[in-house]
């Protein structure tokens, strides 16, 4: 039975340009670039110009009326109509779109950086493949490169490898054959050869062991490297010095070098550099000393510059066969133009806003080449600046600055304010540099514990408590005092 039903909700609705402008903001330089050529292609309203210039106050019946059929006035877009934000994000609206939240993060267009993914899986593949071997050969190699684990590590007996790939085998072209133990490891130890050193190890020995014979040291070092990884682990683990030089009768420059060669090792082939995505950051600013001052760059000269293609509009101006299609084409896109262009302006100027605002307050992060830092929050850049917080997280999400003593990820700058001994505000990433600081000239063979370290701060005016120091240093990946130890 149908009925009507009067109900009341409460909807928040978001215009068009103000969610293109959210979009846009998250974007960085070298995404926004793709984006613009996209819309070119798409939007005949748009197109590129030297000088970047569009009066966006522009009234939309200039030439809105003109090309309206006249019957069809009241069918008009209403500028009273307003536009909900799932008129932006579902897949019925052609213009504008953006993903949930969830996916956010996920686009790579959201990232600041170029990638490229080649595992060490593929390079196995591709080393084994340049090898002459049989089909059958080929067939084993392949299913044992699939047993290697993330850390490079093949750890199943060869009992079980070969009991596996007879399972595996079915349906294939040997399938009516056996393969044995000893074929399997024919191939496993082919494979054991190839690049990275250490690749299909059973175990972390027999991969340490791999890399040392592989190494260009001299035979008799490389056997004492040996000795030690085959019958010290432990003791190499835990830097016991004494043990070494007692029980294999060497002296402590031999231990040191000993162990300086074996750190240097690779205990996880398996997640080597070609198996994780090599990024190349492009930085969104540059800040440079011009004379005593520093200054702010946007990266933006390869950014097309827009503007209303208005010979386009006296085109269709003249056309004489005037329809409703065609006004609500040229409606659409001469607005999306303008919303676009507008949205642009609006990134960039909020953009050097923010930076120039970084600049300010961390002038000395500058001026001591990255020593010094203030504690510096979102929400107290969304209050000087007049925007809300979610703008302010917007603009640094993703974006980089480039310096003359390296790249920065905006959200660098931000952290939390502890206080010195004297009631100063201080940032806690300048506390973590002292750290560093601070361990990089402490004494190697006697190296200062979390608690020497609370003394040591101490005396510069930081007081931190103990706890705090151990979450700054596993943070840094620094090891405790045991393991930094040297002789």
């Amino acid at each position: 039975m149908l009925k009507n039903i009067q109900t009341q909700r409460m909807v928040q609705k978001a215009m068009p340009i103000m969610v293109q402008k959210q979009n846009l903001l998250m974007l960085p330089n070298l995404a926004l670039e793709q984006i613009i050529k996209q819309e070119i292609e798409i939007n005949p309203f748009l197109e590129e110009t030297d000088n970047f210039e569009l009066d966006i106050n522009e009234r939309d019946d200039d030439f809105g009326d003109e090309i309206l059929p006249s019957d069809s006035q009241e069918e008009k877009i209403s500028t009273e109509d307003e536009y909900g934000y799932d008129d932006f994000v579902t897949d019925e609206y052609d213009g504008y779109k953006t993903k949930g939240d969830d996916e956010t993060d996920k686009r790579l267009i959201f990232e600041n950086i170029w990638s490229t993914d080649v595992t060490v899986r593929d390079n196995l593949i591709t080393q084994l493949y340049l090898n002459t071997l049989t089909e059958k050969q080929y067939f084993i190699g392949a299913e044992l490169i699939e047993f290697i684990d993330d850390e490079g590590y093949i750890r199943e007996s060869l009992t079980e490898l070969t009991m596996e790939i007879n399972h595996l085998k079915e349906g294939s072209n040997f399938n009516d054959e056996e393969i044995t133990e000893e074929e399997v490891k024919e191939i496993l130890n082919l494979i054991k050869t190839f690049d990275p050193p250490g690749i299909a190890s059973a175990n972390l020995q027999e991969c340490l062991i791999t890399q040392i014979r592989d190494s260009n040291q001299d035979d008799e070092f490389k056997k004492l490297c040996e000795k030690v990884i085959s019958d010290y682990i432990e003791d190499l683990r835990l830097k016991r010095y004494e043990k070494l030089i007692k029980d294999l009768g060497i002296d402590n420059e031999i231990v040191n070098k000993i162990f300086e060669f074996i750190s240097k090792l690779n205990p996880k082939p398996g997640l080597s550099q070609e198996s994780t995505p090599q990024d190349y950051i492009y930085p969104d600013f540059v800040i440079y000393n011009n004379e005593g001052e520093y200054k702010v760059e946007l990266t933006d000269r390869n950014i097309p510059s827009l503007k209303v293609n208005t010979g386009y509009i006296n085109l269709l101006k003249k056309n004489k066969h005037k329809n409703k299609e065609t006004s609500e084409f040229i409606k659409e896109n001469y607005e999306k133009a303008k919303w676009f262009i507008d949205a642009i302006k609006s990134r960039k100027d909020t953009m050097l806003r923010v930076m120039n605002y970084i600049l300010k307050k961390q002038i000395t992060f500058f001026e001591s080449f990255g020593k010094r830092m203030e504690p510096m929050y979102e929400r107290e850049l969304a209050e000087e600046l007049g925007v809300d917080i979610s703008t302010i997280s917007r603009t640094v999400k993703g974006k980089y600055v480039q310096t003359d003593f390296g790249i920065f990820e905006l959200k660098h700058f931000f952290s939390n304010a502890m206080k010195t001994e004297s009631g100063n505000d201080i940032s806690s990433k300048e506390i973590k540099l002292k750290i560093v600081d601070i361990i990089e000239n402490e004494n190697k063979s006697n190296p200062f514990t979390d608690e020497e370290l609370v003394t040591e701060l101490g005396k510069s005016g930081y007081k931190i408590s103990r706890r705090t120091i151990t979450k700054y240093r596993e943070g840094l990946k620094i090891p405790k005092a045991r393991l930094r130890r040297k002789i």
